[in-house]
């Protein structure tokens, strides 16, 4: 598959239902495409914004906040957004693993 930065990845296989659970406690099931070495941790495109109705707010400072809904009980949550090329440190959200 190519990527949108033209970097050209092989497919490992394809995970089913997928728990994602998201800020506000809602979980959402996703059908997730496996990678060798993509050039990013997680890439959520059109079947999700779907999905969760998503909307983005493009601010000023560049930054962006992206609102979901659970589609099963309606309820939304903000996220917030990392400038490109970040990583999460260890221990957001007070546990050791990084959460995205």
């Amino acid at each position: 598959m190519e990527s949108a930065n033209s970097q050209v990845n092989t497919l490992v296989g394809l995970a089913k239902n997928v728990p994602f659970t998201f800020a506000e406690g809602f979980t959402i099931y996703l059908q997730v495409h496996i990678f060798v070495k993509p050039a990013y941790t997680v890439l959520l495109g059109h079947p999700f914004d779907t999905l969760t109705e998503s909307n983005i707010q493009n601010l000023q400072d560049g930054s962006a906040i992206i609102t979901i809904r659970d589609p099963n009980t309606g309820c939304q949550t903000a996220l917030c957004t990392l400038q490109r090329g970040k990583v999460p440190k260890a221990g957001v959200g007070g546990d050791s693993d990084p959460k995205f």
